[in-house]
């Protein structure tokens, strides 16, 4: 164990960007990366590519939901260093995207010993608000394998 304060906490919060990032299919398939990460916040991004638009040139509904569905989940594993497990999500789709950079914010706004219920709000380049979300999550003893 290190000697630095804080330092077993960034080990684990690293481990589990590495984890995400090079095991996740949303992330190795679409592009998602983290760009931030504390107990129960998380900041992701994805650079908008063609693959990521549909026929009519925005932004797919499932990139929206599945980076708001990251961002909430790795929020919470950053908080409980547990297993979890999606258990309801809903998406509210404000806005069109076609280009540029999408952010999303995940926040863990309540948490039980089993239970968690997060949001995540997604952001065009311009800080536009274009999708925001809720779900709600299950907490399962042991630690997360990361």
């Amino acid at each position: 164990m290190s000697g630095r304060p804080g330092a077993p906490r960034q080990d684990r919060l690293a481990r589990i960007v590495r984890y995400f990032e090079e095991s996740v299919a949303f992330a190795s398939h679409v592009g998602g990366k983290v760009a931030g990460i504390e107990p129960g916040r998380a900041v992701l991004y994805v650079d908008v590519e063609e693959k990521h638009l549909n026929r009519g040139g925005t932004l797919r509904g499932g990139v929206h939901a599945r980076l708001i569905d990251s961002a909430m989940s790795l929020s919470l594993i950053a908080l409980t260093n547990s297993k979890i497990a999606t258990t309801q999500m809903n998406v509210h789709f404000l806005g069109p995207v076609r280009e540029g950079r999408m952010s999303c914010r995940g926040e863990v706004l309540r948490r039980t010993r089993r239970t968690a219920t997060a949001e995540g709000r997604v952001y065009d380049g311009a800080g536009n608000l274009v999708a925001m979300g809720a779900g709600s999550f299950r907490i399962f003893a042991g630690k997360a394998r990361l």
